[in-house]
């Protein structure tokens, strides 16, 4: 999609659940004499958030969810976690985190026909996939308890990663404009959508964990929702969705604005696991805190016995957090990646500048971060980590994503969807996929369909969905009133 605004007929609010969870904890901790319920074992569990596919039913899933709640009448972030559960893949609940945890088993125990969970955490620090594991059992409230296991692939990311000065360039010019800033100590500056360049303080929000979601509501008729991401080589990305007077204005913001967009560049990369490490890392200096290295791989699915084999990966990087470069892997350009070291070495040219980095998976308990990185950018010694995870397509599957409207999505594996609207049934065999971000353009070679997949709190897995006559809807794992 363009850096321009769209509005469209509110026929969905975007996330749905999840904001109507976050305008109710707004509304209900705007007095200052309320607080937010606290658990003293919350920040051990909080590195734990995320969604897990559970093995009980086919679209079983169990997460912990953290929202922090930022308000005026508090000194420092106030943090809700819940936990949701679904053991049938149908139904979901949301329960408060009553129980304890001692960095490896969550015990929650209520009285008689209560709630019952006895669930252990494993990290898999050292390996590409899931990073954390759970095995144990879980009992709904006057119901028998089910074994279950499962994992996810989710990191919870800390809103402060996304500190920054967010520019949006309006249709009618070229020149950008600063419409956010993310500042320190949960600093929020907005310019509520009227792309002036005055910027207004923010004091009251809440920012989900697991789906890197800002919500604001500036007033009754108003919600604003802020959908953060990354962008190669435009540094970090916001898709700023506005609900207001019953229409759904869209603009997508990033830090880098001058940043290029490469044209792709498809090449056979089976025996190259650079991929693997794709992440946002951050390689602050005192200088520059904002400067940054991000691999971001895509993978294209042409609908041939080598769906996931062509693929590219993006090496974008800023020294300065200001401006950027960026250029695709090449293996004929001398470009390597020795999967026995995780070492990259791109050699000089004039297309690019030196650049040796090597990668080293291992979890970082302070930082939360996955992996970490040392090396040289032409000629500057770097250090930095990343806090995300890819997550492949065929996580988002399970059972068919839906709405009332009859919209319906289903993730047939890595290679595949198969999308209903209108009462026409199509199936994209040809598709890419970047598994940073969970996007999905399809057919790979002129996209007419873009999907935009994460969770939305009790609805489970979901996906917003562009298709080229530029309707935009949504679609539930679990649905509910819309």
């Amino acid at each position: 999609m363009n850096n321009n605004t769209l509005t469209n007929p509110a026929a969905y609010i975007p996330m749905q659940e999840l904001s109507e969870y976050h305008q109710q904890l707004i509304e209900q901790f705007s007095d200052p004499k309320l607080q937010v319920p606290s658990n003293v074992d919350t920040p051990k569990l909080m590195p734990f958030n995320g969604y897990y596919t559970l093995d009980s039913a086919i679209g079983a899933f169990f997460a912990i969810d953290t929202n922090m709640v930022i308000r005026p009448t508090a000194s420092a972030p106030e943090y809700d976690l819940s936990l949701l559960i679904s053991l049938d893949g149908k139904t979901s609940t949301r329960f408060a985190f009553t129980g304890t945890f001692d960095g490896t088993t969550l015990l929650q125990e209520w009285t008689v026909g209560g709630l019952n969970i006895n669930l252990t955490f494993t990290r898999t620090n050292s390996s590409y996939g899931p990073t954390v594991t759970c095995k144990g059992s879980i009992a709904l409230p006057n119901q028998q308890a089910i074994p279950v296991t499962g994992n996810t692939y989710n990191n919870p990311i800390p809103a402060s990663l996304y500190i920054g000065d967010y520019y949006f360039t309006p249709s009618n010019s070229t020149t950008p404009v600063k419409v956010m800033s993310i500042g320190a100590n949960n600093q929020l500056m907005y310019d509520n959508g009227t792309n002036s360049g005055t910027l207004n303080p923010v004091d009251t929000y809440v920012y989900n964990l697991n789906m890197y979601y800002f919500s604001i509501v500036p007033d009754a008729n108003t919600k604003v929702q802020l959908i953060m991401g990354t962008a190669a080589t435009q540094g970090f990305a916001c898709n700023n969705m506005t609900i207001k007077d019953n229409k759904l204005i869209t603009r997508n913001l990033s830090t880098i604005p001058s940043g290029i967009a490469l044209t792709p560049q498809l090449y056979d990369l089976s025996g190259v696991t650079l991929a693997d490490f794709s992440g946002y890392y951050q390689i602050p200096t005192t200088e520059h805190p904002l400067a940054f290295l991000s691999i971001q791989a895509q993978y294209a699915s042409t609908g041939t016995k080598k769906e996931l084999e062509l693929n590219f990966v993006m090496i974008s990087y800023s020294l300065d957090g200001k401006t950027s470069t960026g250029y695709f892997f090449d293996p004929f350009a001398g470009m390597t990646f020795d999967k026995t070291t995780n070492t990259l070495t791109v050699p000089s040219s004039s297309k690019q500048s030196p650049l040796t980095l090597t990668f080293k998976r291992e979890y970082n308990e302070v930082t939360g971060s996955l992996v970490n990185i040392t090396g040289n950018i032409d000629g500057t010694s770097v250090t930095g980590s990343t806090l995300f995870n890819p997550v492949p397509l065929s996580v988002f599957g399970g059972v068919a994503m839906t709405n009332s409207k009859g919209d319906k999505l289903i993730i047939n594996n890595d290679n595949s969807i198969t999308y209903t609207s209108n009462n026409i049934t199509a199936t994209f065999d040809s598709l890419i996929y970047v598994p940073l971000m969970y996007i999905v353009a399809a057919p790979a070679g002129a996209p007419t369909l873009e999907l935009s997949l994460g969770t939305d709190g009790l609805r489970g897995n979901t996906s917003i969905v562009i298709e080229k006559n530029e309707k935009t809807t949504a679609v539930y794992a679990i649905n509910g009133p819309e």
